[in-house]
């Protein structure tokens, strides 16, 4: 769902897409079943039709992406007055009138009604809202209380026991939810380089403790391909750090376009970054020299061109992360030594 849905704008639009057909479709079905109805029936055929119009349009404008606040608050305000409207009826013209003895069919969308009042209002003020419309259809209740009999009483008495429970179940839902989206967030940006969007440091290091744990496990090996941007220092001085950081994301944008999802990449730290690939040293030679070339062909923006250097090693029974990156480093070291632009393994 993360990669479909990247905000709760694009999730919510998503749901309505979906849902309002399904609602269109029960309204249409209603109606018709009710066209020949006697004219007590009046008001739902009226206010069905309402409906039925008004989301039609509010569909064509999710669908075409416009609007989108004003579809939703449009659609509480009059799905509201339906609530309301059909409850009155169903209290007055359906108990006691003594055509029947509980609300019936009319239950069965509320608990839709108000998760819609907690999806498209901010929690209090949703809370706030569920309230106001409990407290108003609480008033033919009150008002009517001794013309009910037994069964009136407790139709009315589940709905509103009903309502209450939902009103604190989604309440504390959507606050959970947003306790929960908080922490996401946290620590992805806790993970996640703030400039270029990979991985950092704290990543990198849980990546190499996870496959140094599963090659002491399963005997399977791997390597990293430590690497960084020659002659840094030089385009921040000459052009600036606004540019330096312009290469950077550039830099990193050439890099992912280079390898496959299945291999780990992130910024160690300023212009240094690791590639952690499942593949044996010499394999992995064969990778950063295609990054290389790769990188000395490419035109920078205002920088021009740019070159790297690197250096490889595998995974060796009894290493550390430390290790590991000592041997990186010296075998980068080696190709910064020996003229830069080219790769190195231990």
């Amino acid at each position: 769902m993360d990669g479909q849905y990247k905000s709760l704008y694009a999730l919510k639009r998503a749901i309505y897409l979906w849902v309002v057909p399904c609602v269109l479709v029960s309204l249409i079905l209603n109606n018709y079943l009710q066209n020949n109805a006697k004219a007590e029936y009046l008001l739902g055929l009226v206010t069905n039709s309402v409906l039925i119009g008004w989301f039609s349009i509010s569909w064509f404008l999710l669908y075409r992406n416009r609007a989108i606040r004003f579809v939703e608050l449009s659609n509480l305000i009059l799905v509201t007055l339906y609530h309301i409207i059909t409850f009155y009826d169903a209290v007055y013209n359906v108990l006691l009138e003594e055509r029947h003895d509980s609300l019936g069919d009319f239950i069965i969308w509320m608990p839709i009604f108000m998760m819609y009042i907690f999806l498209t209002l901010k929690n209090k003020h949703a809370l706030l809202f569920a309230l106001v419309v409990l407290a108003i259809t609480i008033v033919p209740g009150a008002v009517n209380a001794g013309r009910y009999n037994a069964e009136e009483i407790d139709s009315l008495f589940q709905f509103y026991m009903a309502n209450i429970v939902y009103i604190v179940v989604l309440y504390f839902t959507h606050h959970l939810v947003g306790v929960y989206s908080q922490l996401a967030v946290a620590k992805r940006e806790a993970y996640t380089d703030s400039l270029t969007g990979i991985a950092n440091r704290y990543q990198i290091d849980e990546w190499l403790n996870s496959h140094i744990r599963g090659s002491d496990n399963n005997k399977e090996g791997f390597s990293i391909i430590f690497f960084d941007i020659d002659n840094f220092k030089t385009i921040n001085d000459q052009f600036g750090h606004h540019v330096g950081d312009a290469v950077l994301k550039e830099f990193v944008f050439l890099i992912k376009d280079c390898i496959s999802p299945d291999r780990l990449f992130g910024r160690w730290g300023g212009e240094e970054f690791i590639l952690i690939v499942k593949e044996e040293e010499e394999s992995a030679a064969l990778i950063a020299e295609t990054l290389r070339k790769r990188i000395e062909k490419h035109k920078f923006a205002i920088a021009g061109r740019v070159t790297s250097s690197f250096g490889i090693t595998g995974y060796q029974q009894g290493d550390t992360i430390a290790s590991l990156l000592d041997r990186a480093d010296k075998a980068q070291y080696t190709s910064k030594k020996e003229g830069k632009n080219r790769v190195t393994l231990t």
